[in-house]
This record gives structure tokens, sequence and C-alpha cells, in this order.
């Protein structure tokens, strides 16, 4: 079922709880009308080898049929579904699967696997829900659902488990709606679905509200002045979904009452900036992907180096860091696999616009058993550190972290790899075609280029030749001479560093002239070095 195929369709509901959620569960359920016009499905930690006794518990409290889900089964509206034990379960085109038995114990994210195919199948009219248990179960999920526009509500936590436990897990990740008490819940989602109905008449045939679409450069406006950050070149679509979603978390009705609560509101700009971002990702997302980055990459770019000659990493919208650490545990990976030869400095550059996900890369602490990485790995490059975990320092000091806008603010240059993963396809035409220009740019000769598995720059496509075009790995293309873009503007945060110099990314003849003519010079004896003109102005800096 596509998401926007039909705006009013009922919401389903995805419930998440351990053990410890049944009385936050049956609260919940006391509190929701006989005929809410909603289906709600329950995903709980259940003891693979005991019977369970939920539904009949729960039926006891619930106005609604309560039911042990099963394959194959249609969702409807007004009943409860009910995970049985020893089960994985999942939705497709509003049709339960199960999968038997499941994973073991330390493998085992019943609530997560749910919450991302329900993200999946039904789009802003997917609801998850993170009820009171032990653990960070359902944190990757909420993301899944924020992302593609769903409603996200994790339930306030009174007890001594609460700094451990799932909603504060869930609430950890920026990526939680509300958060309430569980009897509040069923209320919040009657008005939710009322809004989501009531705003349908302002839609298109790609349930894209069309009066956004119409004041849209006014509402960008409004957003760079408040976060200094320019989103006219975002795709369109894209941006209003965001937009739309913000309108119903908030139930403004109106466009103009949305832009009067920009205007008097100094905090929306940035929780719109924070919307818009929705830093979606994790530990190895699409593993084949980063195999193939493995054989074709990393292993043979660590095989051809020498000890004076660094490894230079950029990872272009790093979000919370979870891309740079795996990028830097495939890099160790390799680099212990050499023996008797000199180690190559290695230098791996994490940078995103969101000063948020910045400083949360740069503290490097993640949920226990949030983190999707497999125990072998958990084990050999991570510490625990308070309940979290965090790399160990040999991990950590490969990597640099910076705020840097991919669009406004120059590069630095001689880079080995750059991956960008999940951010074109947020961008237009044009702005793709200029990421691309400063992408072939900042590569050295035959360096390579990562992008995510749903992005292509076709504009470009003599630019980089493919080595996997299923998993997007590419490589510079040396017979295409690429200018850098014009950087009028240039962030006042700390850049990718070395940054090119102003004056240097508006003059690409003079640059080009100390590519050919220095830097040969340089590399060769002076390795670190800055350039300047006859106004003593940097045209270039290198470590």
């Amino acid at each position: 079922m596509s998401p926007h195929k039909d705006e009013c369709r009922p919401l389903i509901v995805g419930i998440g709880a351990s053990a410890g959620g049944l009385a936050a569960f049956k609260s919940f359920l006391a509190n929701v009308p006989a005929e809410p016009n909603m289906a709600f499905i329950l995903v709980q930690h259940l003891a693979p080898d005991h019977k369970s006794l939920l539904v009949e518990l729960l039926a006891a409290k619930s106005p609604m049929p309560v039911i042990t889900a099963a394959d194959g089964v249609v969702v409807k509206t007004n009943c409860v579904y009910v995970i049985p034990p020893d089960a994985t379960l999942t939705i497709t085109n509003g049709i339960l699967a199960i999968a038997s038995p499941a994973p073991i114990r330390r493998h085992r994210r019943p609530i997560d696997v749910f919450f991302s195919s329900l993200a999946e199948d039904q789009g802003e009219c997917a609801v998850g829900i993170v009820l009171s248990g032990i653990g960070s179960d359902g944190s990757v999920g909420i993301r899944a659902i924020k992302e593609l526009g769903g409603l996200t509500i994790a339930q306030a936590e009174y007890d001594h488990h609460a700094l451990s436990g799932m909603p504060s897990s869930a609430t950890a990740t920026g990526m939680v709606d509300h958060v309430m008490p569980a009897e509040a819940m069923g209320q919040r989602l009657i008005l939710y679905q009322e809004h989501l109905s009531s705003v349908a008449k302002h839609t298109d045939g790609d349930g894209v509200r069309k009066d956004i679409r119409a004041r849209l450069g006014e509402i960008t406006s409004l957003l760079q002045t408040g976060v200094k950050h320019d989103f006219s070149g975002y795709k369109e679509t894209t941006l209003i979904r965001r937009l739309q979603r913000r309108m119903l978390v908030l139930q403004i009705d109106s466009v103009a009452g949305y832009i009067d609560r920009l205007k008097s509101n100094s905090d929306e700009s940035a929780v719109l900036f924070q919307e818009v971002l929705i830093g979606v990702t994790q530990f190895f997302r699409d593993p084949e992907a980063f195999d193939s980055l493995n054989a074709l990459v990393i292993k043979p770019l660590v095989a051809s180096k020498a000890a004076d000659d660094p490894i230079r990493i950029w990872i272009v919208g790093c979000s919370t860091g979870e891309e740079v650490y795996s990028v830097a545990i495939l890099l160790k990976e390799a680099l212990s696999a050499l023996s008797g030869v000199s180690i190559p400095v290695v230098k791996i550059f994490g940078t995103d616009i969101d000063p948020r996900a910045v400083s949360f890369a740069r503290s490097g602490r993640y949920r226990k058993g949030a983190i999707g990485i497999s125990p072998e790995r958990l084990a050999r490059w991570f510490i625990t550190n308070d309940g979290d975990i965090c790399p160990v320092p040999e991990l950590r000091e490969m990597c640099v972290f910076s705020v840097h806008s991919i669009v406004k603010d120059p590069p630095s240059s001689r880079i080995d790899l750059i991956s960008c993963r999940n951010l074109l396809i947020y961008l237009d035409t044009e702005l793709q075609s200029r990421v691309a220009r400063t992408f072939h740019y900042a590569l050295k000769a035959h360096g390579f280029l990562f992008l995510g598995t749903s992005e292509s720059i076709d504009r470009h496509g003599n630019s980089f030749d493919i080595l996997d075009k299923k998993n997007r790995v590419l490589q510079r293309n040396e017979s295409t001479h690429r200018d850098l873009p014009d950087f009028q503007e240039v962030s006042s945060q700390v850049p990718l560093v070395p940054q090119i110099a102003p004056a240097a990314a508006r003059n690409t003849s003079v640059d080009d002239k100390i590519d050919k003519s220095v830097r040969r010079v340089m590399e060769q004896y002076a390795p670190a070095f800055f350039v300047i003109d006859r106004n003593h102005e940097i045209l270039r800096l290198e470590p």
C-alpha cells in the first residue's frame, strides 16, 4: 500500500512494550473508544518457550476485540492484534506476516523490526508508541516512522527504570513527537486522525498540500532567517511533506497559521530545521553496500598506501556519527591485517549542518543494544561507559567532526573517499549538480565516491566511473575536468578542515595554477603549507 495513495485511510498503531509495559497497555486500552477507526498491533517481548496469556489479560480491559496476530491476516480497524511468542512480526500492504522461530535473544529486536516495516508500509498513517520496558528496542523503529512521516509517541516514565527504559531510549533519539502518560495517548490519536482527514482536501494526487506549495518560498525564507541555512534547493515535495508533518503534530490547519507560528515563536525555526533534516542513520546501514565498499575501496586503499601517504576520508551529512565509526572500523580491520609494514595515518572527517548531531557524534555515546552491530565488532571496537556504548579510543582518535554545509562551505581536497549517503535524494537537480562538482574537485585522482542505494548522479555520469552500480560505489574519472562551484557565502561555523579560503573558491583559474604548479613541489618538500596572494589573503591551506 502506497503511503500517500489514500490520505484518509485509517491509522495503524504499532505499540512496543516489554513485560513491564503490560499495565501501561491496559491503561492505554481503557482510554480508547470502542470504535476509534484505527487498528492496534502490540509487539511485546515474550518468553519464546512459555504460553502467553496476553490476549486473555488484555481482552478484559479492551473495548475492542483482542486477537493473536497470524500470518496472512489483513489488518482491520477497531481490532487489537498481539504478537505470538517466539515470532517476528512485520506488515506489508496491510497484511501481517509471521516468521518463526524468532532470532536468538541477543539479536532479537521485535519492536524495531515491526516499526520499520510499518513505516515503509503506511507512511504518515503509521504510529509508533513505545511503552515501559527495559532496554532500547523500538528506538531504531521510531526513527524509521518519523523519517517516513508517521507519528511517534513515548510513555512518560516515572519509575526507577526510567533512565534505562525503552521510552527514554526512544526519546533520546530526538525523534519522538509526544511524551505523555499512557492514558492520554488514545485521545491524542483521535485528534491526530481527525486532523489528518481534515487536511486531505488541500492535497493533490501525491498527497502534497497545494496551499503549502504556494507559500513555500515565504516559509523557506523565514527558516533561513532563523537557522541561517537555505532550504530552497531541497526537493519541493520532500520539503512540503516535512512541513505537512510538522503542522499535523501541532494540529495547525492553515498555512497562514503555521507561518504566524514561525514568525512569533523563536523556537519553531529550530524545531522545523530538525524536522527537515531527520538524520536517520545507523551502524553499517545497508550491510551489503558496506561489504562492497570494504572489498572495492577500503582494503585496496589500505594496501596501496605507504606510511607517509595519509588516508583521508570525508563523510558528508554524518548525522550522529554512526557511519563515520562504521568506516573507521573497516579501516582498522584492514590495517590490522597488515604485518611488517608501516601504517599510514588515517583521518576521517565527519561533517553535518546540524550542530546538535555533530555534538552527539563527537561524544560518541550510543545506547546499549540500539546500535545494530555484530557482537564480535561490539566486543572489539566498543567499551561500556555508564551503560552507554562508546568507540574505543583508537577508533575515536581517527575521527574529526565539524559543522559544515556541502552547499555553502568550501570543501577540503586530496580526499581518498567521500561517502554521502541518503542526502542527495533530498536535493533538487540543480543542487545535486553543484554537489557532484564539489565531490569531483575534492577527491584525489582516482578517488572513490560512496552514495546511498537510492541515489545517483546521472547528470555527471562522465565524471565518475561505476564500480558497483547496485551498491553505488563510484570512482573519479580523470578524463573530465570539473571546476569547483562558486561559494559566495562561507559559513561562520567551523568548516571541514582544512578548507579552501574564499578567495580561492572565487577564482578557479588561480586554484588550477596552484594545483598544477605548486602542489607537486609542496607535497614533496613541505607537506604542510599555505599559499597567499600579493594582498596576503590565503588562497590555499593544506595540512
